[in-house]
């Protein structure tokens, strides 16, 4: 028997951002997919205008199976999927695969290779497929510091978090390592979530072999500061959850002086824009402020750990945190490096 694919289209003002003709096209790549047993749950994130009814319109006739839930209010990337993933269990799925709704799945078999790529390994908790950016950039999964924050990788070598723009994972390790974590609402939750992953026993892996087309920053805009505050925030808290004690207080000293190097600094002096200084401050400050929240949840994450920290360490790039503490414009200064 195949096991169930469940679709979660997490929506919100789509109609306004991307268009009818970019929604047509959305929704065309997921009822061309060849996959036999699918679904499509779409999450409508409180959207003020006509997206939930143009979507019905347009699914009127189609044959996949579907559903339109409708929140009543914007709960975030981490509580909309969650959302959709709860109503995915009572319809019975197996498998769960994240899509934003800036996405368009390239080849027809996307969801079959992603599925059968989860199949042959048991330990494998999460894959995304070869994600081609609007501005014509790589996305093969992310590396990532010892300080969590991220750089996105063109191979797919030594990555450590996979993107939640598309996310294919079994709904059995979803449950098990604790969902999307809600407090984070947006950004820095396919960091959390994959690294929950690597504590629990599994890995991750980007599938070369499908692509999908991602517009990028479709909700927030390019350089919009709520971007940064949430990053940092989330961060913070990230690594207050899934840091040994032992490098939990080093992580955070770290962020702290990355955040203030390469964004509150980098935003200052050669962006000139004082709302993104103050996002990065007040995500910053914030975070450390509230980092109960990320607390909290620190022992039920640290109880689901089947990995050392040392094997953790292993799995992040030291060099990201020096990009970070060193950015191009100072090495360029210390160093005499060229443009």
């Amino acid at each position: 028997m195949r096991q169930k694919v469940a679709i979660i289209l997490l929506t919100y003002n789509t109609l306004s951002k991307m268009k009818e003709k970019f929604i047509n096209l959305m929704i065309k790549s997921i009822l061309n997919q060849d996959y036999p047993h699918l679904m499509l749950i779409i999450v409508d994130n409180g959207s003020h205008d006509k997206t939930p009814a143009y979507l019905s319109e347009l699914l009127n006739n189609a044959t996949l199976e579907h559903y339109i839930i409708k929140l009543s209010k914007n709960y975030g990337y981490a509580g909309g999927n969650n959302a959709g993933a709860l109503y995915a269990v009572h319809r019975g799925a197996d498998f769960l695969f994240f899509m934003n709704d800036d996405i368009i799945l390239l080849d027809g078999n996307l969801i079959s290779v992603l599925v059968n790529r989860l199949m042959e390994d048991e330990s494998l908790g999460a894959v995304q497929p070869l994600i081609i950016n609007r501005e014509g950039s790589v996305n093969c999964g992310f590396r990532c510091g010892f300080s969590s924050m991220p750089n996105m990788s063109d191979d797919g070598r030594g990555i450590f978090f996979v993107s939640g723009a598309a996310l294919l994972t079994r709904i059995k390790v979803f449950l098990e390592v604790g969902m999307f974590d809600p407090d984070f609402f947006l950004y820095h939750d396919d960091v959390d979530y994959s690294w929950r992953l690597w504590l629990s026993g599994y890995y991750i892996e980007c599938v070369k072999d499908v692509r999908a087309y991602h517009w990028g920053s479709a909700t927030l805009g390019a350089e919009n500061p709520k971007f940064y505050y949430y990053m940092l925030r989330n961060a913070v808290w990230s690594i207050a959850k899934n840091s040994s004690m032992g490098m939990l207080i080093p992580r955070q000293i770290l962020l702290s002086l990355e955040a203030l190097i390469s964004f509150v600094l980098h935003h200052a002096l050669i962006k000139r824009d004082p709302r993104l200084v103050k996002a990065d401050i007040l995500g910053l400050l914030n975070g450390i402020k509230g980092i109960s929240v990320g607390i909290a949840k620190r022992a039920l994450v640290q109880r689901n750990r089947r990995v050392s920290e040392k094997y953790i360490n292993r799995l992040m790039d030291a060099l990201i945190d020096l990009d970070l503490l060193l950015p191009k414009t100072l090495r360029r200064i210390l160093l005499g490096e060229r443009e």
